[in-house]
């Protein structure tokens, strides 16, 4: 009996070492996720329910392949490329630029088709 005990003592604290990273791995905090899907639902044609699982789709499978500092990073570099001047230089055309926003937006578009994401044509637009 005391064997048991001792040998549970010792296996479940482990495997709770195991999970726990593995569920908190590249896990972006809920208020980005919202304002991604928000965002997202804004640029393909408005808040349904259809956009809604897309784009929350979408922001799952970017998780699920970069960090939340990796994302933050090459978010910065996409936002800011239409800086004008020489300030807007840098998000441009540094070689640290063109990598970062090639990873996200490659992730970003293999899970939009992924999603079954797209541009939806609304009754205003027509």
């Amino acid at each position: 009996m005391q064997v048991v005990k001792r040998v549970s003592a010792l296996v479940v604290p482990t495997l709770f070492l195991l999970a726990s990273p593995a569920a908190s791995a590249n896990d972006f905090p809920t208020l980005e996720r919202v304002k991604y899907v928000q965002e997202c639902m804004s640029l393909k044609g408005g808040p349904t329910y259809v956009n809604m699982y897309g784009c929350s789709c979408v922001i799952d499978k970017i998780a699920s392949q970069m960090t939340f500092d990796e994302y933050v990073h090459a978010d910065a570099f996409v936002r800011l490329r239409s800086m004008r001047g020489e300030r807007g230089g840098y998000f441009r055309s540094s070689k640290d630029s063109r990598s970062a926003r090639k990873g996200l937006l490659g992730i970003r578009d293999n899970a939009e088709q992924e999603c079954f994401v797209s541009q939806q044509v609304t009754a205003a637009a027509k």
